[in-house]
């Protein structure tokens, strides 16, 4: 067999196991999510993304005294 296939097989072979490795020790040691997990999430990321009275992007309902006065005299 040629030199060059068989640095090649080996470097494929090499590069499996490392990444087998990789995935061994990286992924978690416990499955700590209970079924409402997802939902505690979701609801955390709405909460997060919902701006307040302070952000320049929040929208402001006016009532129709302070309509009427943004409008100014007629």
């Amino acid at each position: 067999m040629n030199s060059s296939l068989v640095f090649l097989f080996g470097a494929v072979i090499m590069a499996g196991l490392g990444s087998a490795l990789v995935w061994l020790m990286s992924r978690p040691r416990k499955h700590t999510t209970g079924p409402d997990e997802f939902r505690k999430t979701l609801r955390h990321l709405n909460r997060d993304q919902h701006p307040g009275p302070h952000s320049s992007s929040a929208v402001r309902i006016m009532g129709e005294d302070e309509a009427g006065a943004a409008e100014g005299p007629s």
